[in-house]
């Protein structure tokens, strides 16, 4: 009895080779035929899983690689700013640092590479580690002061937790350049200040907040902020940067939020939370 997609196109086949008792008989031909039937839809409906479930995953890739498109613009930013510096600098210690700070944004270039083909195999692309805040807020001071070079930006930082933390250095370097981008786009060339607050809460969590000055998120975006392509009127934006921060930030079991401000009194603000005990734990 043959098998056929619902367009005819075979399928397979099934065949009754013997029976116990007797002859074959126009009876089991009908058993057979609604047999066929059935084998058919779930072959059909397994093949069309498989084929769905392949172009999810490239799907899912090729978003991925757009993020890491996006956020290559940020170690290529600094790298070109810290060449410039070695051009004109004639202390040999202070071009060793410049060059120790170029040589991390090509580890963190090759980390982007990784993440991408550690997906393509189906592996956890998340390296979470001991962390000292202290040293993370120096080195995020110095990519931004990099990132805003050019642009009238005050950055702001105040870290009043100092500690220890367990997560993902280098995704969350991603995140909070995609944030300070965002601010730096939507405060214009009139420039404004950027702050960044690193605390404690309740004891649990470890929360970054992320606040700018600018005019605020335009309300067309309002309710579809961290959809991947989502953005309004900003020339260099794609529209990955906050769909890039939830998913790092939901990787590690956080949350991400946003509160915007529009007219007289303006402004938005990021909160990341990111959970202290799981982060211990491991």
């Amino acid at each position: 009895m043959p098998l056929a997609a619902e367009d005819g196109t075979p399928i397979g086949a099934l065949e009754l080779c013997n029976k116990v008792v007797g002859p074959f008989e126009a009876s089991d031909l009908k058993l057979l035929t609604l047999a066929a039937g059935q084998a058919s839809r779930v072959i059909q409906l397994h093949r069309a899983r498989a084929d769905q479930a392949k172009s999810d995953r490239l799907a899912s890739i090729g978003q991925m690689l757009s993020g890491v498109l996006h956020d290559l613009r940020t170690p290529m930013t600094i790298i070109s700013g810290y060449a410039q510096l070695m051009s004109d600098c004639s202390d040999a210690t202070e071009r060793r640092q410049h060059c120790e700070h170029i040589l991390r944004q090509f580890e963190n270039m090759s980390s982007m590479t990784r993440e991408v083909l550690a997906f393509a195999r189906g592996e956890s692309n998340l390296l979470v580690r001991k962390v000292y805040l202290q040293k993370f807020v120096e080195e995020i001071a110095a990519h931004l002061k990099q990132e805003f070079a050019g642009r009238s930006v005050v950055l702001d930082i105040d870290a009043e937790y100092r500690g220890t933390a367990f997560f993902d250095e280098t995704k969350l370097l991603r995140v909070v350049h995609n944030l300070a981008r965002n601010a730096s786009q939507a405060m214009g060339s009139g420039g404004g200040t950027f702050r960044i607050v690193v605390r404690e809460e309740a004891g649990e969590w470890l929360v970054f907040e992320f606040t700018d000055d600018g005019p605020g998120i335009p309300e067309e975006l309002e309710g579809r902020l961290f959809e991947p392509f989502a953005t309004s009127g900003k020339r260099e934006g794609t529209g990955l940067g906050l769909a890039i921060v939830k998913k790092i930030v939901e990787e590690h079991g956080g949350t991400v939020t946003c509160e915007t401000r529009r007219g007289p009194v303006h402004g938005t603000s990021f909160v990341v939370r990111l959970p202290r005990e799981r982060a211990e734990a491991r």
